[in-house]
């Protein structure tokens, strides 16, 4: 099945106690169901519910919201991709929290074991910084040794280091195993799907404009062949988890990058998940309760959402 999911960001993978400004609702599956997706990637701060508890234990009135979450999913018929999101921790520190990256993922394997196969594992959302190379191999490979244990068919994401950047994809060693999907994020080019961010350092960069000409599409699409190439050669499916451009992008030019990079996706039989639903990147109003109809139709061409 190719996934056509919105991700919802800036809600459950916020700090604990410091909420940003999606806040989480029950409703957002049905909306995003209705709108015509077929899947929602849920980026959670697990890490956040567990590493300064003993043992690591899971906060259980947290994972109580989560198991809610993932119900209503289900119950809507949507794949839902439940995504460690936002370990900043072990990223630069991997040894320290080696162990808590771990436990999370013994306690979730459990605790879902039973749950049907719409539900899907993404074992780390962008390794990075010190958590890189063979050391990403290696906390990977037990990760999924550990939900192997009693998700034996359960299917798990997992991406390359530096930010599931498509360019590491030959520095990822997966294990053999016939129910692993390979994810990448795809933002290029960052001037124009950043522009005017200050938290990433783009703020020097606005007006930027994308617009679709023979090079700029011949870019996405070498880049693509590429990691079709490589899924090819290792016998995996590609999910590409993460792409967007902020809504300081000027509109039009944001359409046709938007529509550009899914359409691309869907050529190189990519599975694909818009980032995100109602924020900085966002296609939907949660204070108006409406979509953004252009932006929606270039993810769903065929969307009926009113």
């Amino acid at each position: 099945m190719e996934l056509r999911s919105m991700n919802i960001g800036n809600a459950l993978d916020a700090p604990r106690n410091q909420p940003w400004d999606v806040k989480m609702n029950s409703d957002y599956f049905k909306i995003i169901k209705k709108a015509g997706f077929n899947s929602v990637r849920l980026p959670v701060r697990f890490s956040d519910y567990a590493k300064d508890n003993p043992n690591n234990v899971l906060d259980e009135v947290f994972m109580k919201q989560v198991d809610g979450y993932i119900k209503e999913a289900l119950s809507q018929k949507l794949t839902i991709i439940l995504d460690l999101h936002h370990f900043q921790e072990i990223m630069k520190n991997p040894d320290k929290y080696h162990r808590c990256f771990l436990r999370i993922w013994q306690q979730l394997s459990e605790r879902y074991k039973n749950y049907p196969s719409g539900l899907i594992f993404e074992v780390l959302n962008e390794p990075q910084e010190n958590l890189e190379g063979n050391l990403w191999n290696k906390y990977m490979a037990e990760a999924i040794k550990i939900i192997r244990k009693s998700n034996p068919t359960r299917t798990i994401i997992v991406g390359p280091d530096n930010y599931y950047s498509l360019y590491r994809l030959n520095a990822l060693k997966i294990p053999k195993d016939d129910h692993l999907v390979v994810s990448f994020h795809y933002y290029e080019p960052t001037t124009f799907t950043f522009q005017k961010s200050p938290y990433l350092g783009f703020q020097k960069y606005h007006d930027v404009q994308w617009n679709g000409s023979s090079d700029e599409v011949d870019t996405i699409k070498n880049k693509f062949s590429k990691v079709r190439k490589w899924a090819d050669e290792h016998d995996v499916s590609i999910y590409l988890g993460e792409f967007g451009a902020n809504k300081e992008a000027p509109y039009e030019s944001r359409v046709r990058w938007t529509r550009e990079v899914r359409e691309q996706a869907e050529k190189y039989g990519f599975s694909w998940g818009y980032w995100e639903f109602a924020s900085l990147f966002g296609v939907y109003d949660a204070q108006n309760n409406s979509w953004d109809k252009q932006m929606l139709r270039t993810l769903i061409p065929n969307s009926t959402d009113k």
